[in-house]
């Protein structure tokens, strides 16, 4: 496997969005089970952001280090961690505004909206963690090779 600082080349494409699958899958499948195994301790609620929580970690850190493949030294929690919080938050915020969309002005019906949010999302926060939250980083000039 190699590691890299910078998101990659055009031809590294087919790669990364196969393993960002992968990582997706992994992180709703742990967030399904976490969830379902804390439901019996938990209400349902808290059970689903435990669930929630796991997935944004394992998503979190896969990207990082699998999906886009950063070196390193390319890692800075300080700058990437909000960045992918915000990227979270905003691609749930999208499948809203999707699925209102396609109810309300398109009247479509429930699987076609669920399919087009699910596919339209997923395309912004693959864009989104590729080009904004994993993207490289240089290293501030007063703190030389220092990663937080």
């Amino acid at each position: 496997m190699s590691t890299q600082g910078k998101t990659g080349t055009a031809g590294e494409l087919p790669g990364q969005l196969l393993r960002f699958v992968l990582v997706g899958v992994a992180a709703t499948c742990a967030h399904y089970v976490v969830a379902l195994m804390s439901a019996s301790a938990f209400n349902l609620y808290a059970a689903n952001l435990l669930g929630y929580t796991t997935a944004v970690a394992i998503s979190y850190f896969g990207h990082q280090r699998y999906s886009f493949q950063l070196a390193p030294e390319a890692v800075s929690h300080r700058a990437q961690l909000p960045r992918f919080v915000l990227v979270s938050l905003s691609g749930l915020a999208l499948s809203y505004l999707i699925l209102a969309l396609m109810k309300s002005l398109v009247g479509a019906p429930d699987w076609l909206s669920l399919a087009a949010a699910v596919g339209l999302v997923a395309v912004y926060t693959f864009l989104a963690n590729k080009y904004c939250v994993f993207r490289a980083s240089a290293p501030a000039p007063d703190t030389p090779g220092i990663r937080d």
